[in-house]
Parts: C-alpha cells; sequence; structure tokens
C-alpha cells in the first residue's frame, strides 16, 4: 500500500485555487491513499466566526465533490481537513473520501488556541474505515497532544492514522516516534507549511510532515519549508502484530482497571 504526503502552502479565503493546487499535487504522483493537512482550501487563522461560516462547506457540497471525484477517478482515498458547515455552527473537521463513494468524517476533539473563538468542539468521536484492506483512522493537529485520540484509534483497529495537521509547535514530528510505537500502528502527519498574519499575529506553520512505522521508523520526512509530496511504501501486517515479544501484547497486556485519576 503506497502512502503520500502532502504538504502545501495555501492562500487564505483563495478556495479554488487552493483546491486547484492540491488536485495538482496528487496528479503528480501514484499511491493508494493520499494524505493532506487541516484545513488545506481555506487557511488556517481565522478572525471571526463569520469568516468562519463564509469559507466553511457542507460535507456532502460541490468543494468536498471535487476530492469525491479526482478519489473516484484515481481509484485512491483521500484524507483532508476541511471546516465543517453545519446548521449549529462550523467544526474543524477532516474527511477521508474512498472511490466507491463512502467516507468518514470526523470533527477535531481538541480544539487548539484562538480555535475555540471560530469553532464549536468536535462531537464526532474517533473512527476508523476500512478500504482495500486498510484501515484508516482520522485525526487532527493537536489531538496528537493528547496520548487517549492515537490510542483510541488503535483500539478501534486503525493501522494508519491519518493525522491532517497545522502544526505551530515543533514537536509533534518526534512525539509521532512515541505515538507509533506505543501502538503499533503508521502515524502519518501532514504539515502544512508558510506563514499567515491575520489578525494582528504571524503564525509560521513547521511543516516536516513524517510517515513513522510501528517499529519507529521515519519512512518519510519532508523538508520544513517547501510545498512537496512525497510517497513511502507501508506493510499492513505489522500494523496487525501488537505483540513484541512471545510474552508481550501491547493490546492484550492492557490492564484498564489501573487507569483512573
Amino acid at each position: 500500500m503506497r502512502i503520500a504526503l502532502i504538504q502545501n502552502h495555501p492562500l487564505f479565503g483563495e478556495v479554488e485555487n487552493n483546491i486547484n493546487r492540491l488536485l495538482t499535487l496528487i496528479e503528480s504522483v501514484d499511491a493508494d491513499l493520499y494524505i493532506l493537512p487541516e484545513l488545506c482550501f481555506t487557511g488556517y487563522q481565522f478572525v471571526s466566526r463569520e469568516e468562519v461560516a463564509r469559507l466553511a462547506v457542507p460535507p456532502d457540497g460541490a468543494v468536498i465533490g471535487w476530492f469525491r471525484q479526482i478519489a473516484k477517478e484515481r481509484n485512491v482515498s483521500i484524507a483532508f481537513g476541511y471546516p465543517e458547515l453545519s446548521p449549529e455552527g462550523s467544526y474543524n473537521a477532516a474527511m477521508v473520501v474512498t472511490p466507491d463513494g463512502r467516507d468518514l468524517r470526523y470533527r477535531k476533539t481538541h480544539l487548539f488556541y484562538r480555535e475555540k473563538e471560530f469553532f464549536l468542539p468536535g462531537d464526532s468521536g474517533f473512527g476508523v474505515i476500512e478500504w482495500n484492506g486498510l484501515r484508516i483512522g482520522l485525526a487532527v493537529c493537536f489531538d496528537w497532544y493528547f496520548p487517549e485520540s492515537f490510542r483510541t484509534l488503535a483500539l478501534k483497529g486503525a493501522d494508519i492514522i491519518a493525522h491532517c495537521s497545522n502544526l505551530v509547535m515543533p514537536y509533534c514530528q518526534q512525539a509521532d516516534l512515541t505515538r507509533a510505537l506505543e501502538n503499533r500502528v503508521y502515524i502519518a502527519t501532514a504539515n502544512r507549511v508558510g506563514t499567515e498574519d491575520r489578525g494582528g499575529e504571524a503564525l509560521t506553520f513547521t511543516g516536516g510532515s513524517v510517515l513513522v512505522s510501528p517499529r519507529g521508523e521515519y519512512l518519510l520526512t519532508l523538508p520544513k519549508e517547501e510545498e512537496v509530496v512525497m510517497v513511502a511504501e507501508i506493510d499492513i501486517a505489522l500494523a496487525r502484530e501488537k505483540k513484541i515479544n512471545r510474552y508481550n501484547d501491547i493490546i492484550a497486556d492492557r490492564r484498564p482497571e489501573f487507569y483512573n485519576g
């Protein structure tokens, strides 16, 4: 199974141009699953709820339809982050679309910094979708800071966690090694690059997207400042093997009756 990580530099609010650039990046390489950053076609630094509502899109609308169409045409799956418009407000969301018309939708559980001013807290919970024998789980950016996020996805059977991100702190790419080892899953953090300066504050995104194996191997490490796409092959069976020796299984050895506090 070939996994592509895409890191882009969206221009804030230029939805159609940003999507066209993403589709060009997708078409530049052959892979089975493409993983894109958080809020990948809008930009990140919103300044009001009204601005979020103007750029947010419904999950069954025309904008998401562009991703569905290319997934079908290329017989691939695509994971991406986007602002979801709903009757009750807007969510920082992510979705996996498959070529057979199915999808997995996720609303970000752990909002970061000023996201709390503009987005509703996610209420979907963590989920997994299976396509071509690969079980894909979704997480968004700051979810990584809470070990329960990736552990929940591992317990639900995820082989790979598609982690759509707009990281501004420098820690996640290193922490992914621990998260991959402790859950014996692939972690694919697709991060954006560039700087946004809106609302009197500049944010610089750290790039450096990574794909880490269940053995803690960095299969992909993307540059910190370039818009780029890279591909690596993964072995699904490696994520299904939870034993680290003949005595220890990291799932079977759990003792949740003592995990309280």
